[in-house]
């Protein structure tokens, strides 16, 4: 008797490398009934995958992808002889943003001299959007996505949205290109050797699918995605990729301030006497967060507490909001996370979270917004800590109502699924391409080469 189906998903995701799964309860599922089909994830935490793809992009390991690439091979063929079940054949690959890079390239129309843009010059830029043009423009590593910016751009790189009637000695616009991490793309070669078909999207594409609900679908929503080392932003609009992005900035730094505002508690004990003192002068908590911000970090302190240590802390604090913040105290951790006697006000803890979480939104504001001229109607938020009221505070900083996403499989919500796999396993069992029927996996023969050089020279 055949095995049964299951569908593949390996996702370069936030967090690291999973693969996430979904089982055929039969030999006949019914495509696009989620109780027909169990779903699951495994994480690919072994020291093989640690750094991963964080070597140096202009000196790639191949022995060490290859190690990648066996291991990878040999969970995904283990779990098939295990559970018996056997993967269609195709390899559906996700990239999150640690995975991808994003480039820019600006494209611009001369005039012969100062002169009002005119209607018919925005119709000739707009053809230099197409698609079939816009792969014309060479980039040194694989595109995943190609973009074009919502502004123009005239003279002098200003930014605007109606040009018409603007003086100006030029006219363009600027594309994003999500291309392959180096690493990444050596990766996919090598796994080349291995696979039937392997397709490549943005791990966002799935956690839109999965996460946005039918209103959000419709409108124009913003997708943020907030880890400890990274930020990615999206913005779709009737459910279409519209803009990506992403910032080298996350949780880190509410870790360090928490760290910092620890190592003060363990110099000076008597400040847990008198902390509640800061928090009925706004002024007062001001200046010591402040102090706290640009304190110098000596070795000596680095050996009184680690950032780790801390950690413990991010996961009681009851609320961002100053007005919802409880009023209780805290223990403080000890180095290797030992028990104290000292304790700390969760207002403070609360406050200083307020502050960094409330600067890191607005960094993203000013890429989207200000930099980009990307103003999305709502946001959903993802983010890697239970931090009650983050939705209230991102709504006080966009100006637009904002929620948290939650995944859920057969209308339940799933704490243990990424959303990338979750919609990503939605839409392989929905049998969008499913063809005129349902192969399985082989993993022994080999096919030319899916991700050859995408874009021609410029003539």
């Amino acid at each position: 008797m055949n095995a049964k189906s299951a569908k593949l998903n390996l996702d370069f995701g936030h967090g690291g490398i999973s693969m996430n799964f979904a089982m055929a309860n039969d030999f006949q599922a019914r495509y696009g009934a989620e109780c027909d089909w169990h779903v699951g994830t495994i994480s690919l935490n072994s020291e093989e995958f640690e750094g991963f793809p964080g070597m140096p992009q202009n000196r790639i390991d191949e022995g060490r992808i290859r190690t990648v690439v066996a291991s990878i091979n040999r969970i995904i063929s283990e779990w098939q002889r295990e559970n018996g079940y056997d993967f269609d054949s195709n390899l559906e690959v996700t990239v999150s943003a640690a995975f991808f890079e994003v480039l820019f390239f600006p494209y611009r129309i001369e005039f012969s001299q100062l002169r009002e843009i005119t209607e018919s010059d925005i119709k000739k830029i707009e053809v230099c959007k197409l698609p079939e043009n816009m792969f014309n423009i060479p980039l040194p590593d694989e595109k995943i996505k190609s973009l074009t910016s919502p502004y123009f751009t005239i003279s002098n790189e200003v930014k605007v949205l109606e040009p018409i009637g603007r003086k100006a000695k030029n006219l363009g616009f600027s594309a994003y290109f999500i291309t392959k991490h180096p690493t990444l793309s050596k990766f996919l070669e090598i796994m080349r050797e291995y696979e039937e078909k392997i397709r490549v999207s943005l791990s966002c594409e799935g956690e839109f699918k999965a996460l946005a609900n039918r209103e959000e679908k419709r409108g124009k929503t913003a997708l943020i995605h907030i880890t400890d080392s990274i930020s990615e932003f999206s913005v779709w609009q009737n459910s279409e990729l519209k803009y990506l992005n992403k910032k080298e900035s996350g949780f880190m730094k509410l870790r360090e301030i928490i760290w910092r505002l620890c190592i003060c508690y363990h110099k000076n004990p008597k400040l847990a006497g008198q902390d509640f003192e800061f928090a009925k002068r706004n002024d007062y908590m001001e200046k010591f967060c402040n102090m706290v911000k640009n304190a110098e970090i000596s070795e000596d302190s680095r050996d009184i507490l680690s950032a780790d240590d801390c950690s413990v802390l991010l996961e009681f604090i009851s609320c961002v909001l100053e007005e919802e913040t409880e009023y209780s105290r805290l223990e403080l951790p000890g180095r290797n996370k030992s028990r104290t006697n000292l304790t700390i006000s969760n207002y403070v803890l609360s406050y200083f979270a307020r502050v960094t979480i409330r600067s890191l939104l607005s960094e993203i504001k000013q890429t989207m917004f200000d930099d980009d001229f990307c103003k999305p109607d709502s946001i959903i938020l993802e983010c890697s800590l239970p931090l009650r009221g983050i939705e209230e505070l991102a709504e006080e900083v966009f100006g637009v109502p904002a929620r948290k996403g939650y995944v859920k499989w057969d209308n339940e919500i799933r704490r243990d699924l990424s959303s990338s796999g979750a919609g990503i396993l939605q839409s392989l069992i929905s049998g969008e391409d499913r063809g005129g029927g349902i192969e399985k996996s082989k993993r022994t023969t080999k096919i030319l080469s899916l991700f050859g050089n995408i874009f021609s020279k410029v003539s």
